[in-house]
């Protein structure tokens, strides 16, 4: 009797202490200073003065890691956890959800999901996985083409264009080798173009790897195909996006390409790249992916994790998060459901010579095939044109 009297006491204790909590623990990618600066400083003073959240950035070096916590404290029916807000998405997410390692659906409740358009399935899908509100998106990025119009006057439009660009200059383009995520993004940005999007977006929603592993055969045609006009006659696939603009850099190839648009201004303010680097998206479509935030079932404040994510999705945390000098990050909001003036914020934003305008990329976005399929394709890519 006397343990149990001690028990509850502890648990009341513990309960009363988290009611009284004003800490939200954001566990977060830690890759990156800028981003890691940008939690530290902006999004925690803004909290801090305007909510009275103290916030705690719980650094991580792979979300699978928190996942696994997230786990062994279901198995052990752990009711308070470590974390309140996570940044998640992709497979990640499928398994926290396949796994019922979310709290509840309160991305309906945030004040301001009302400005994003959640219909959108760029949004709407996690890498093919329906979030039904369980993460809230936080911010998008996108397949973009990096070019130096020094060199090249009038970049490519379509396909077919990038294949004739491709076979009137060897040995001046190439992509980076799967698993390499870029890479990789590149191979199913082709599939897209080649495809177009009504099948693609049918294999999107499909469960089918016969139907994938049947379309897949046109691709890895057409890759083939550019192989012998690609850099060292595509003898050697750079290992890492970051090895292809090193050759872009210094002038070996004269195009290469990030999932994320404000990248070339980036490097452009690093002096890496020249001053005359542009980017271009195909009028096909670009693909875009969303990542989000979502809060555990056990997060030990979820009323202050609630207030957190709204304001993470605000105007005023969305256009600072753009703006490149903070992260570059692209927003997440409608510019169609945003108030003129908030509209205006986001608008007026310096992205950068380099970087295309909103408008542009939000016109040209294309959902992410399912995350299942990502190393079936790269698995055949391997078959078809490397051992081939």
């Amino acid at each position: 009797m006397k343990i149990l009297i001690i028990t509850l006491l502890n648990i009341l204790i513990s309960t009363t202490l988290y009611a009284q909590d004003k800490t939200v623990r954001f566990a977060a990618w830690a890759g990156n200073e800028n981003i890691n600066n940008w939690i530290d400083t902006f999004v925690s003073n803004e909290l801090k003065e305007n909510y009275g959240i103290n916030l705690q950035r719980v650094p991580i070096n792979d979300a699978q890691d928190a996942i696994q916590k997230l786990i062994r404290d279901k198995r052990l029916d752990r009711t308070t956890g470590s974390v309140d807000l996570l940044w998640v998405n992709g497979e990640n997410f499928k398994m926290m959800k396949d796994n019922q390692l979310t709290w509840k659906p309160f991305l309906y409740e945030l004040e301001n999901a009302k400005y994003v358009d959640l219909k959108d399935p760029t949004i709407a899908n996690d890498f093919g996985t329906e979030h039904e509100g369980h993460e809230m998106p936080w911010g998008s990025a996108q397949m973009v083409f990096i070019y130096d119009n020094a060199k090249i006057k009038s970049p490519p439009k379509t396909l077919d264009e990038l294949v004739s660009w491709i076979k009137s200059n060897p040995g001046k383009f190439t992509y980076s080798a799967p698993p390499d995520f870029t890479g990789s993004a590149f191979i199913r940005q082709t599939f897209l173009n080649l495809i177009g999007r009504e099948k693609y977006n049918n294999l999107a929603s499909s469960t089918s790897e016969s139907d994938l592993k049947t379309q897949l055969e046109k691709l890895w045609s057409l890759l083939n195909e550019i192989e012998p006009y690609l850099y060292r006659a595509g003898e050697f696939y750079p290992e890492s996006v970051s090895k292809l603009h090193q050759q872009f850099s210094d002038g070996t190839i004269w195009m290469t390409m990030d999932y994320y648009p404000s990248t070339a201004q980036r490097m452009i303010d690093k002096g890496i790249f020249p001053k005359t680097t542009r980017t271009f998206v195909l009028d096909e479509g670009s693909l875009a992916n969303t990542h989000y935030v979502t809060i555990p079932f056990n997060a030990p404040n979820k009323e202050k994790a609630i207030i957190a994510a709204n304001f993470l999705l605000g105007i005023k945390a969305q256009a600072s998060k753009l703006n490149p000098t903070n992260w570059g990050d692209f927003s997440v909001l409608d510019l169609n459901k945003l108030p003129m003036q908030d509209r205006t914020v986001l608008q007026s934003v310096d992205l950068g010579e380099a970087t295309l305008g909103l408008d542009i990329l939000n016109n040209s976005k294309a959902q992410e095939l399912p995350a299942n399929y990502i190393p079936i394709i790269e698995a055949e890519w391997k078959k078809n044109i490397i051992q081939n």
